[in-house]
């Protein structure tokens, strides 16, 4: 299994299958909510088992934070260590590529253990998103100077 960065094309199709797939599909959020203006220009990983696209997820860059998103990894691929593969890739990146301090994301109360045991910390209350419940997260990637 590799991650990588989205260069191309094939890339980009094989990330919004796998979100149409989970989110949409199996998660009943609608397309329009799904798919944002973002996709054109923020960094985009996937993780590919061979040529199979297992997971995906993107990064939005702000001034002094990153935010972590569209995290979603196939079902019968879910508990292998792929959705934590791509979380520490993005991360990777983003210490690597940034000056960005700190990781946010909001994530499904349903994974917030999973991003816990990486070491983020949930703040603030619980809140609607595309109809599901999340919980705002973060991480300090950095000590500010």
């Amino acid at each position: 299994m590799e991650v990588i960065k989205a260069t191309n094309q094939e890339h980009f199709v094989d990330a919004l299958r796998i979100r149409a797939h989970i989110f949409v599909g199996e998660q009943k959020v609608s397309v329009e909510e799904e798919i944002d203006d973002y996709d054109r220009h923020v960094p985009i990983f996937i993780a590919y088992d061979g040529e199979k696209a297992l997971g995906t997820g993107r990064v939005i860059i702000e001034s002094d934070y990153a935010k972590i998103g569209r995290v979603a990894v196939i079902k019968e691929s879910r508990n292998s260590g792929i959705g934590k593969e791509l979380i520490l890739s993005m991360m990777t990146y983003l210490k690597e590529n940034t000056d960005v301090l700190e990781v946010r994301l909001g994530a499904q109360v349903s994974a917030q253990s999973f991003y816990e045991k990486l070491g983020y910390e949930a703040y603030g209350p619980i809140f609607q998103d595309a109809g599901i419940e999340h919980i705002s997260m973060k991480y300090l990637l950095r000590d500010e100077i």
